[in-house]
């Protein structure tokens, strides 16, 4: 999934909920999960930033993070960007993030 110039970063997220009640099922979350994803887009949309639901539960959920980076993206970049993400993430859907783990750079 490589392009000319750039990569992708392939993150997996597992997050807790800091209200077990604040989402009724899945789809709920997916539909804040997705106006995160556009809100970060539209803060970057040269990151063609992708999430996913992979796993919800009421007490833990499971987040895949996709997005582009170029080769001349310095590490305090890529880093600012993950922060951004993160910080979105926690404060828009009220969750902790226990663990982010970049899981394979292609």
């Amino acid at each position: 999934m490589t392009s000319a110039g750039f990569y992708h970063y392939y993150c997996g997220i597992t997050a807790q909920p800091n209200d077990n009640e604040q989402y009724e099922d899945f789809g709920d979350f997916d539909i804040h999960l997705n106006l995160v994803q556009s809100e970060v887009d539209e803060k970057e949309p040269k990151r063609q930033t992708h999430l996913e639901t992979n796993f919800f539960h009421e007490e833990w959920v499971e987040i895949a993070f996709r997005f582009r980076v170029s080769f001349r993206d310095g590490s305090e970049e890529i880093d600012r960007y993950v922060e951004l993400v993160r910080e979105s993430l926690e404060s828009q859907l009220n969750i902790s993030i226990v663990d982010f783990d970049v899981e394979n750079i292609i």
